[in-house]
Order: structure tokens, then sequence, then C-alpha cells
């Protein structure tokens, strides 16, 4: 049996930037992009899940791995869960389709950190050193336990550092962002339909709160600062532009 199954969820329809799953980046999509992460972590089986069959030509056109799944899922991790039955192992690691600056090595830990941790849930983490990023809703940040476990994720900035001006707080405490990718424990999967809604989720809009509000096991691992990933048109040209600086290009 394989003991990883590494599932890349990509929706053609995205809101904020549409069809970027099947954007240009330097001759290849952002979908083969990123299957070439998942493929150099080295660690199982990939899998393209997506709501079109144009997304699903084209990667089979690269040689890879998709099945179709039902448009209207609201999240990656719903997707997964709706063929958790169909998939192999005892770990499932979810990497964002627009993500093809990932190090492999994050997604193959990330497993390697699920299994050991036995947790339901498994995310890295990074410390954050620019102190514009505390205040940006669209970086997560993740306070957490001592041995790693998360207390809670929230677009706004935590801790909250009472006494000193915000230029200061880097020094005051850490800071903790959330690398886009999760490794689910197989059960937790096929018991996410189970799970009751979150007011936190909701308000948030970020699904790791449900499970937080739900008392399930998570954990959290320590890892460099990974590249962007793709939500607007600035960010898929900065994608574009580290390909541009590889060399030779890949």
């Amino acid at each position: 049996m394989v003991a990883t199954t590494i599932v890349i969820p990509a929706r053609l329809t995205s809101s904020r930037l549409q069809r970027k799953v099947l954007s240009d980046v330097c001759g290849k999509s952002l979908i083969e992009r990123t299957h070439a992460v998942a493929s150099a972590a080295d660690c199982g089986r990939v899998l393209v899940l997506t709501d079109a069959q144009e997304v699903a030509n084209v990667v089979d056109g690269f040689g890879g791995e998709a099945w179709l799944t039902d448009p209207e899922l609201p999240s990656g991790t719903a997707r997964i869960a709706s063929v958790a039955d169909r998939l192999e192992g005892d770990v499932v690691v979810n990497l964002q389709a627009d993500a093809p600056l990932t190090d492999p090595a994050v997604v193959r830990q990330a497993a390697d950190e699920a299994r050991s941790s036995q947790a339901a849930v498994t995310m890295p983490v990074y410390p954050i050193t620019d102190s514009a990023a505390i205040v940006d809703p669209n970086t997560v940040k993740v306070v957490r336990t001592l041995d790693g476990a998360p207390l809670y994720c929230s677009r706004s900035a935590i801790p909250y550092v009472r006494d000193g001006p915000r230029a200061e707080w880097l020094q005051r405490t850490p800071f903790w962002g959330h690398v886009g990718l999760y490794a689910y424990a197989l059960g937790f999967l096929t018991d996410f339909t189970s799970l009751p809604s979150s007011s936190l989720e909701e308000a948030e809009k970020l699904e790791q709160l449900r499970w937080l509000e739900a008392g399930l096991p998570l954990h959290t691992f320590v890892v460099e600062p990974q590249g962007a990933s793709v939500d607007t048109p600035e960010q898929l040209e900065e994608v574009r532009e580290a390909f541009r600086n590889k060399v030779p290009m890949t």
C-alpha cells in the first residue's frame, strides 16, 4: 500500500484570479509547475482533483493523474474528503495548486510529521520577519503551544503586543505564519462531513478554525518561509520571475 498520497485540488473557477491554474509560467501551466513540486517530494502518489474537464485534460497531457470532482465543493479539504474512500495510505498531503515555489522537502516533511504526530491535521508554519505581514489579512497567523499544537489561527495580528509600538512587535514575541499546506490523517478525511459548522470559520474564512473549534488534535512544525503562492496578477508575475531566474529553466 502507498503510505502517502499527495493531492492537488485545482479549481478552474478561482474567484480572485480566474483560470489561474492554467496560467502560463515560463512555458508550462501553473498546475504542471506545482505538480512537479509534488513529484519531486518523492513520497507517494500524486493526484490532481479538479472541477473542470479542461484542467483534467491538461494534467493528462503532461502525464499526471486527474480526477473530476463536484464543482460545488467549498474548499480543497472538502474536495479531498469527497474521494477519501478511494485514496490509499494513512496520510494525505494537500498541496495547493497555486504554490509552485513550495520546497518539495516541506511536502515530504509534512507527511513525516503527520505520521509521527498522529494528529488529525498537520500544518507547517514559518517565522514572520516582516512587520507588514503581521497586519496583512492575507498572511494567516498561528499561535502555538510549546509542543507545536496550534491554539488559534487568524487573519488578525496575534498575539497582540499591548505595550510598545507595532514596529517593535517582532522584537517582543515570535509571530508564526501558516504555509498553505496540510497533511491529514486519512481517518480525519473520512469523518470530515460529520464535523459541526463553525462560526469562527465563517467569520475569518479559515477552515482550520472549524477543526480547532471541534477540538481535533492539530500539529504544527517549523519550516523556512516558502515562495509566493498565486492569488493576484502581481503574484503570478512574481512566480514567473522566480522561474525565469532559475538556471537552467525547468
